[in-house]
């Protein structure tokens, strides 16, 4: 123990070492999952828990509320919000033939900032791109 406490001191200044270089390197971008996700367009699919089918994703619209799926995040991040319907277009496409593209858009609140997810989804594939746009609310 007597020996632990004589290096105490330089233990605690590589400490204090390691934490001034740490705050030095540049912030990864994706730290701030809000402010990436607001800029530009990302690659998104559809978050579906049983089945990846168009089925399952028309069942969702037609409840009114939908996961969409970033993939280009850590992991990944799945967003879930209520339609606008007003301002998404869900029936352009066929879903009995799984073409065209869904516009899909509605409001939620990611890490205490309320966002409006905007995602484009193709049928055939179920994926597309979409991004966040920070609400002043």
């Amino acid at each position: 123990m007597e020996e632990m406490e004589k290096k105490r001191p330089e233990l605690e200044a590589e400490q204090a070492k390691l934490i001034e270089e740490a705050k030095k390197k540049p912030k990864n971008p994706r730290d701030d999952l809000v402010k990436f996700l607001s800029e530009g367009n990302h690659p998104v699919e559809a978050g579906l828990r049983h089945e990846k089918t168009v089925k399952f994703f028309k069942e969702a619209i037609d409840r009114g509320f939908v996961h969409v799926k970033f993939t280009d995040t850590r992991g990944g991040t799945e967003l879930g919000f209520s339609l606008d319907i007003g301002a998404s277009d869900i029936d352009s496409a066929d879903y009995e033939s799984e073409t065209g593209k869904v516009h899909l858009e509605g409001n939620l609140v990611l890490d205490y900032v309320t966002v409006r997810c905007i995602a484009d989804i193709d049928l055939e594939t179920l994926t597309g791109q979409g991004h966040l746009i920070q609400r002043e609310e």
